[in-house]
């Protein structure tokens, strides 16, 4: 989890040295989470790592339960802008051109990877010197501090960056209007270099993933040291039966007939004679049907669906999982898409705001919106019959981009020009009232 930190500027409008180190102190104490997310994302929870178990079973849960979220609601194509026709088209052109320089789609799954791993993702705009080109990457959350003002609907007044480099701390600090470059010697920051931006606002972007700050493991970090402790019990239990002692009643054995048992793997004995092993009762029925109940709960209380599980296989429909995400867009997706969303937005102010300064221009994001689409199987066949349905109701062109949507065309504009086309050499097709007549 990771929370706000409040300050206040001092009267020149900067954090003095005391303030920097404190709230870098915050953020150390926050270390510990940011570590926890890493380890359970990456299958090396430390709880039973650190068990006395002779094998020490992590499941990388947090990995699959990240990765679902991100195939869902991430996917290249999930997240599109719709720009108003009153919008200036150069600008609209420079918004997309700065996009595709910064591989844009696959630097938000980047920011949705941390904001759902450790709660918040981090994001710093900077413009490239050499042809003025804003840029825009993730980075990671132990790194920053974003710093909020007292106020009772807190606004960003500063951010943090701090790195090390060859044995030497360095800090970025990032206000409103300059970016200041720093190294931290003990507890004295020095300034090596200042310069100005043209962000019009901190140049920090933070993507929370809900109002606590929480990751999407979280929650259920506990059921997961749960499911390890069932696991690695049952390995150690089979580890121990394999080592058993051979009890024999009413025979002997002399050290050459041992010799052949362990080499045979056979014994003979008298009509009294028995054998057995040492063992403690098993409880491996027991111990599955709890494991699943844990492994039920992990994704019940984390709100995101088993796509392994036999129900989940079932559905074959982009409709039918719908509802099997309905819990998930219900406890998780709402937070989460929202925050991103205020991350987007703030991200496309910045730029408007920087492309206004140097182009002398007074553009607005004003009509600009974010659609989410989830990644869905593509109900190709169903698409279509509904558009069969909808002839002479609907538009052409409204049936060309149904048709598009199932995948079967890529562009309604260049099928649209096909079809005009083949209209125009049609026998009889001379005139404009012919082509409309044909539907086009």
């Amino acid at each position: 989890m990771i929370g706000i930190y409040k300050d206040r500027l001092g009267i020149d409008g900067r954090l003095t040295d005391k303030q920097i180190m404190t709230a870098l102190s915050w953020k150390a104490l926050q270390s510990t989470s940011i570590r926890k997310a890493d380890s359970y994302y990456l299958g090396k929870n430390e709880t039973i790592l650190h068990s006395e178990h002779q094998n020490k079973i992590p499941v990388p849960y947090g990995r699959k339960l990240i990765k679902t979220v991100l195939g869902f609601m991430f996917k290249e194509g999930c997240i599109t802008y719709s720009f108003p026709d009153s919008i200036n088209e150069d600008f609209r052109s420079s918004i997309e051109d700065i996009f595709r320089c910064n591989d844009e789609e696959t630097e938000n799954i980047r920011i949705a990877g941390d904001q759902a791993k450790y709660g918040v993702g981090y994001e710093i705009l900077y413009v490239d010197n050499d042809d003025a080109h804003p840029q825009f990457y993730s980075v990671p959350a132990r790194q920053v501090t974003v710093i909020y003002d007292t106020s009772t609907k807190p606004k960003k007044i500063a951010a943090l960056n701090r790195y090390r480099f060859r044995k030497t701390d360095y800090l970025e600090i990032y206000y409103s209007d300059i970016i200041q470059y720093c190294e931290i010697r003990g507890r004295k920051i020095n300034v090596i270099s200042e310069v100005p931006h043209f962000f019009g606002s901190v140049p920090v972007i933070e993507f929370r993933n809900n109002r606590e700050g929480m990751g999407d493991i979280e929650s259920v970090e506990a059921l997961i040291d749960a499911h390890d402790e069932i696991l690695s019990t049952g390995i150690d239990e089979d580890d121990k039966y394999a080592d058993a002692l051979l009890l024999l009643q009413n025979i002997s054995l002399d050290d050459e007939t041992v010799e052949k048992l362990k080499q045979l793997r056979i014994i003979e004995m008298d009509e009294d004679g028995k054998a057995s092993y040492l063992t403690k009762p098993t409880t491996y029925e027991g111990r599955e049907v709890l494991r699943k109940v844990i492994d039920g709960l992990i994704y019940s209380m984390s709100g995101i669906p088993n796509l392994d599980d036999k129900d989940a296989m079932a559905q074959q429909s982009g409709e039918a999982l719908k509802y099997l995400y309905a819990a998930f867009e219900m406890v998780v997706a709402g937070e989460k898409q929202s925050g991103f969303n205020d991350g987007l937005m703030e991200r496309l102010r910045m730029l408007t705001s920087f492309q206004n300064w140097l182009r002398n221009e007074t553009n607005s994001i004003d009509g600009i919106s974010i659609k989410w689409t989830r990644n869905l199987p593509n109900e190709s066949t169903a698409i279509l019959d509904n558009a069969q349905k909808l002839d002479g109701i609907i538009s052409r062109r409204s049936m060309l981009e149904l048709a598009q949507k199932a995948g079967y065309i890529d562009s309604v504009d260049e099928e649209e020009a096909r079809l005009r086309e083949e209209a125009e050499n049609e026998p009889g097709m001379t005139d404009t009232g012919d082509l409309e007549a044909y539907g086009i």
